[in-house]
């Protein structure tokens, strides 16, 4: 499996400006908000890399500058991920992946692993008894203006609205009685001029 990916100049649309060299291939990347040379990949085997831009060499290559500890880290890969706009160090990053699991992260510290994680668990009733089940996450979106709450879509067609202050917790289920999603979640967007309302894209 091809391991590369690129960034472009929307000027030269023929040929990348820099390409990375994960040690993994890269399921999704997203550029630090604070530091604009500085971006996270999730990466295939459910880790996180870090790369910055200032560090490349003159061959347009870039390679990891920090990495998650695997054994720590996401145990699928990596759907999404979001740098977090309420530290104000701006090194403080959420990641969702397809092992039921949102975890937080500091670029500063990850060798010490997620400083918070939320299991994506919901009860179901099977056969007249209470289950609960891990719910895979897909997708997820994080805006600034709810820099504590977090909107994940999931495997399983549903919605999740999760928040972290004192206690990470889920709030709001959305889809378990109605309006699901029959696949997974593959994108989930807020609307710029209202938060209150999203819009998610999932099976076909």
């Amino acid at each position: 499996m091809p391991k590369e990916s690129y960034i472009w100049n929307l000027s030269n649309p023929n040929t990348p400006e820099t390409t990375l060299e994960p040690t993994s291939p890269l399921c999704t990347m997203a550029f630090s908000t604070k530091v604009t040379d500085i971006l996270v990949g999730g990466t295939y085997n459910g880790s996180l890399e870090f790369f910055d831009r200032r560090v490349g060499g003159a061959d347009g290559l870039l390679k990891p500058v920090a990495q998650t500890i695997l054994e720590q880290s996401h145990h699928d890969p990596v759907s999404d991920a979001f740098w977090l706009a309420s530290g104000k160090s701006g090194n403080e990053l959420v990641s969702t992946s397809t092992d039921g699991r949102i975890l937080w992260w500091d670029l500063k510290q990850l060798e010490k692993g997620p400083f918070d994680s939320l299991n994506l668990e919901q009860e179901f009733n099977i056969k007249d008894q209470t289950k609960v089940k891990l719910l895979g996450g897909s997708s997820m979106e994080y805006t600034a203006d709810s820099p504590l709450r977090f909107l994940v879509g999931t495997e399983q067609g549903y919605i999740l609205c999760a928040q972290r202050r004192k206690n990470v917790e889920i709030l709001n289920r959305y889809g378990i009685e109605q309006g699901k999603h029959y696949g997974p979640i593959y994108s989930i967007k807020r609307n710029p001029a209202n938060s209150k309302f999203f819009m998610s894209v999932g099976d076909w």
